[in-house]
């Protein structure tokens, strides 16, 4: 494949993608869940980091969706919504918050176990 033609393939991939995952959560492969402690806040967070496959995928859904508001879910329960202040591209997302170290700390150990299904998904518009 010539590169002009390559160039058009993998944007339409990438289009396809944002398209696909604006209709329906993108289902993240996690390749690593850990308690750590944000520096920032102080607090205890859940750090989660993707496999290469997934971190592609979040870093061209969150591309696509600045200002906009995701949920991110484990086993179909909303953990987080955040809005998208800029793309996250390093294929690591850390949560924090309102959880104890023991919801931390239990949604780690479920994840890292394999049997979770982590999600994102772009929320609807919501009018004004």
């Amino acid at each position: 494949m010539n590169s002009p033609a390559r160039l058009i393939a993998a944007v339409a991939i990438v289009l396809l993608a944002c398209g696909l995952a604006m209709a329906e959560p993108l289902t993240l492969a996690i390749a690593k869940a850990a308690v750590v402690s944000d520096q920032a806040s102080g607090q205890k967070a859940l750090n989660l980091k993707m496999t290469a496959d997934s971190a592609k995928a979040f870093a061209d859904l969150t591309k696509a969706n600045v200002g906009k508001v995701v949920d991110l879910s484990v086993d179909g329960a909303v953990v987080a919504s955040p809005r998208l202040v800029e793309p996250i591209l390093g294929g690591e997302v850390k949560l924090s918050g309102s959880f104890t170290a023991g919801e931390l700390q239990r949604l780690a150990e479920r994840i890292s176990a394999g049997g979770a299904k982590v999600t994102v998904e772009v929320k609807a518009e919501q009018p004004l």
